[in-house]
């Protein structure tokens, strides 16, 4: 009763849930100047370690499997939370990308920084949700991370003229 005071619906309440959740995973994207002019790979690490850490936490965890059942009936959620959270995500990633300048080979940054934050994320998510070796799991962002970044830079660095 007293939820539906401030909620009109089940609907309502959802969309909320949802803008709560994005605007703490926003919080952690925001990356603070190391001092350095050109520190892309520290400013990669920052942002992995960020969001990966939060999306491993227990509440972000136990969020996202409730809600993975309710975005499936609830499409206009689902778009909502996409675009709120992944999609924006995926471009402020693109963004540190792009920012970079001719320094990256890459052509296209959305797709650059999807495949970035695939690689950060591997199975971890599968894990995490099913609850196998999540200690190992979240133990290892920071590797998982660093991996992910030597990886990807070997990918798309331009060689130095």
């Amino acid at each position: 009763m007293t939820v539906y005071k401030h909620f009109t619906d089940k609907h309502a309440l959802f969309e909320e849930a949802v803008l709560r959740e994005m605007r703490a995973i926003q919080t952690v994207q925001i990356i603070r100047p190391s001092g350095q002019q050109d520190d892309l790979e520290g400013t990669l690490r920052a942002f992995g370690i960020g969001i990966m850490s939060y999306l491993a936490t227990g509440a972000a965890v136990d969020f996202y499997n409730v809600l993975a059942g309710e975005l499936r009936r609830h499409p206009d959620i689902a778009q909502t939370f996409y675009a709120l959270g992944p999609a924006r995500t995926i471009a402020n990633l693109a963004s540190i990308l792009s920012g970079a300048g001719d320094r990256l080979a890459i052509d296209d940054p959305l797709k650059a920084a999807e495949a970035l934050f695939g690689l950060w994320q591997g199975a971890s998510n599968f894990q995490l949700s099913l609850g196998v070796d999540t200690d190992a799991t979240e133990k290892a962002i920071a590797e998982r991370v660093d991996y992910g970044i030597a990886f990807f830079m070997r990918a798309v660095l331009r060689p130095l003229p």
